[in-house]
């Protein structure tokens, strides 16, 4: 083995002691053992770092602890792309397992790209299992399955949880905005922008443990269900998948119509101006369709005002579930009629 690693496993982490583990012995059970775990904690106030410190004195492998102020995983995810020595990168949430296969295997389908041909790929992905086993999210149509992440979205409507693994290099020239005032930022924003010039690899394999037993009580590093401390991050996420990915509205209606519903909501949150915004949505289809739905955001807003004031879990379950049902329904009317 050598002094640089090949993989850099990232973590980001606020306040999950209690579940760190699940990562720690998921890279134990690995049976390809060159990499490092690079671990950027968040600003934890529990006793993680006492944790991770015992591990990195009996571990097969290094592990690195860097430490930041409280800012959202996007802000650790930039910093851990400073930091990787690794070649190769993936990120493992802090509740998430790792089949013993994993590594091993994206290794291997990386390397099953024609060498001449890899510079056109930004990663190879496999599945992602609960802890029972069960796949989450949609398998690929075929095995292997190459695409860029724009068409496997919004044309083949492959949703869900997967295990990615990147060439370093690459996802360093597409870091996470540095947008003031938010703790976070939507992944897809980082992905789509890769995808208008990069393909990547799927596979159905299964690598990655999703768990689904924590309690939504729990703490989480980005905050992500909190509109006050997530509005300019979704707001700059909404302006940007109306510029950028309109054309594919007719495949794939229901992010751009979330889009359009959520975007008044975030700019009030945000005290940004309707102007400023309404200006930097570049595109005339991307304005009628926001103004086109304003009769249904603004009571939107108000009610999730309301809900909002009673319990911050009865605000996340609501417009959550029903956000959900919206892009499910948009979806798979676009699937039918594709179909048709």
């Amino acid at each position: 083995m050598s002094d640089t690693p090949l993989f850099t496993v990232f973590t980001a982490t606020f306040n999950r002691a209690s579940v760190l583990h699940r990562v720690y012995e998921g890279l134990q059970s690995q049976t390809l053992q060159d990499f490092e775990w690079l671990i950027v904690d968040d600003g934890s106030t529990d006793d993680t770092a006492e944790k991770v410190s015992a591990w990195a004195k009996v571990a097969p492998f290094e592990i690195r602890y860097v430490r930041q102020q409280h800012a959202g995983k996007h802000v650790a995810y930039n910093r851990a792309l400073q930091e990787a020595q690794g070649s190769l990168f993936t990120v493992l949430d802090s509740d998430d397992g790792l089949l013993p296969l994993a590594l091993e295997k994206m290794k291997w389908h990386w390397n099953s790209i024609p060498e001449a041909d890899r510079h056109g790929y930004w990663a190879v992905a496999g599945l992602a299992c609960d802890e029972n086993g069960k796949d989450i999210g949609e398998r690929f149509p075929a095995s292997p399955f190459d695409a860029n992440f724009r068409d496997v979205y919004y044309v083949h409507h492959i949703y869900g949880e997967k295990f990615f693994v990147s060439p370093t290099d690459i996802l360093r020239r597409y870091p996470f905005p540095a947008i003031q005032g938010t703790q976070f930022i939507p992944e897809a924003v980082v992905w789509f922008e890769i995808a208008k010039s990069y393909k990547h690899r799927s596979v159905n394999e299964t690598c990655r443990i999703y768990y689904s037993d924590q309690s939504e009580a729990e703490p989480t590093l980005s905050s992500r269900t909190n509109m006050a401390t997530t509005a300019p991050g979704r707001l700059y996420y909404y302006v940007w998948l109306l510029n950028n990915d309109l054309e594919y509205f007719f495949r794939s209606p229901g992010p751009f119509l979330k889009a359009a519903l959520m975007l008044p909501t975030a700019l009030f949150y945000s005290r940004q101006s309707w102007r400023r915004t309404l200006g930097a949505l570049r595109r005339p289809a991307a304005r009628l369709l926001v103004l086109s739905t304003l009769p249904l955001s603004v009571p939107f807003y108000f009610w999730y005002r309301s809900i909002e004031s009673r319990t911050e879990k009865s605000s996340t379950w609501s417009v959550a579930t029903l956000l959900s049902a919206i892009t499910r329904h948009s979806s798979v009317a676009a699937r039918k009629n594709g179909n048709d």
